[in-house]
């Protein structure tokens, strides 16, 4: 069976530490009840099942994701074991670096984003039991994720809290463990099996801005600054304007993209990260395409445009001859995540539209020195206030929104 690291590549050769934590085989020594827990709060009406499949020995947790009404959000389904409010004794995982999921997907059109969980005995405050976290994506083939402990956040009914102790001094002290749909997430259903949940020395060196879905080329939660500006059409009597701004944990693209009065044809706003003689990125030339996190907010445009700089390109050619796609996010209330597969960028375009001229997209070369990235309004006229959460380098997503 192939091993397919969603963080990197198993180094072969190398002796490494493998704790088995859950199976489905029988093994007294790995074998859970587990326990579905969907969301109860708010009136939510998420729901999943679970069996072993004593044959194929494997777990089976079926079920769907759906919106709370009273938060008009989609909710989340949990898989636990060995249940709610019970702990056990699970293996000492201190020695190793990383959980292993080895599972797959069996819905094509579901959720492909999903979590694991650890709680601890020693990840409490007071009544609040801590659950370390960390996101993970599966496909229809069984394969192995390999989670850097490194990338787990603890979190308390959802939300990030900073009162738990580094996981790295927890791993002797395991009472539960889980997988759970990503949230915040969609609303669809699901249909996973499980073979096994191990813990593993991790054979591969991460980028120092690695996160738990891929590789971080821009956030807003200060681990990968960047500065923003804005540009506007000031040829030919451009009157589009536009600012960014950087709020709670998001940045926010906003103005009015107007006619040219001269072109009669709309202008264009550009919102962008600092010079490309003194903009770093990571290399993404191991991924798939860009994953944006996203939320528009209040504006009337769905249609924006993503594009980036490499290298190659010098500073004064880098506003239009840039790698750039076009992406739809529609108005909510949440963000959403946005998949443009490489296949969808090219530098060939129209000055005045923006519009492919041609194919070609970026190759291993350009996406290894990318120098500036850009999110663009362009070819449409109208109010408009995109939220940005983050960028990042990635596989792809389930469903894609392009």
């Amino acid at each position: 069976m192939a091993r397919l690291f969603l963080y990197g590549t198993l180094v072969t050769g190398v002796a490494s530490k493998v704790v088995p934590i859950a199976t489905f085989d029988g093994d007294s020594k790995t074998t859970w009840p587990w326990q579905t827990v969907n969301d109860p709060v708010m009136g939510g009406q998420s729901n999943s099942t679970f069996h072993t499949d004593s044959a194929r020995a494997l777990g089976v947790w079926e079920g769907e994701v759906r919106i709370v009404p009273f938060l008009k959000s989609p909710g989340f389904c949990n898989l636990q074991a060995p249940g709610l409010y019970k702990t056990a004794d699970f293996p000492d995982l201190s020695g190793t670096q990383g959980m292993v999921v080895q599972a797959r997907e069996l819905n094509a059109s579901g959720i492909a984003r999903f979590n694991v969980m650890l709680m601890t005995s020693g990840s409490k405050q007071f009544l609040k039991q801590g659950v370390y976290t960390a996101n993970f994506m599966l496909s229809g083939a069984m394969e192995d994720q390999f989670l850097p402990f490194s990338v787990f956040t603890c979190t308390w009914r959802g939300q990030n809290v900073t009162w738990c102790p580094s996981l790295s001094t927890q791993l002797g002290k395991v009472t539960n463990i889980g997988i759970g749909t990503a949230f915040p997430g969609p609303a669809a259903k699901f249909h996973v099996e499980i073979s096994s949940l191990s813990a593993s020395t991790q054979l591969l060196s991460l980028p120092a801005s690695f996160s738990g879905d891929g590789i971080d080329l821009a956030t807003f939660d200060g681990k990968v600054p960047h500065k923003w500006k804005t540009e506007s059409d000031p040829i030919m009597g451009g009157q589009s304007d536009s600012k960014f701004e950087v709020k709670n944990g998001y940045g926010e693209y906003s103005g009015t993209c107007r006619i040219v009065p001269s072109l009669k044809a709309p202008g264009f706003t550009i919102a962008l990260t600092e010079t490309p003689l003194l903009g770093h990125f990571p290399d993404a030339s191991a991924a798939e395409g860009i994953i944006l996190a996203v939320r528009n907010v209040e504006a009337n445009i769905t249609q924006f445009k993503f594009a980036f700089c490499d290298s190659r390109i010098n500073v004064w050619r880098c506003q239009f001859q840039s790698f750039k796609a076009d992406f739809k996010v529609a108005p909510s209330d949440t963000f959403t995540e946005v998949f443009l597969p490489w296949s969808a960028f090219s530098d060939k375009w129209s000055a005045s539209t923006g519009q492919h001229t041609a194919k070609n997209p970026p190759q291993a070369a350009s996406l290894r020195s990318i120098t500036q990235l850009q999110l663009w309004t362009e070819g449409v006229a109208g109010k408009f206030r995109l939220q940005l959460k983050s960028v990042r380098a990635g596989k792809a997503l389930r469903t894609l929104v392009v």
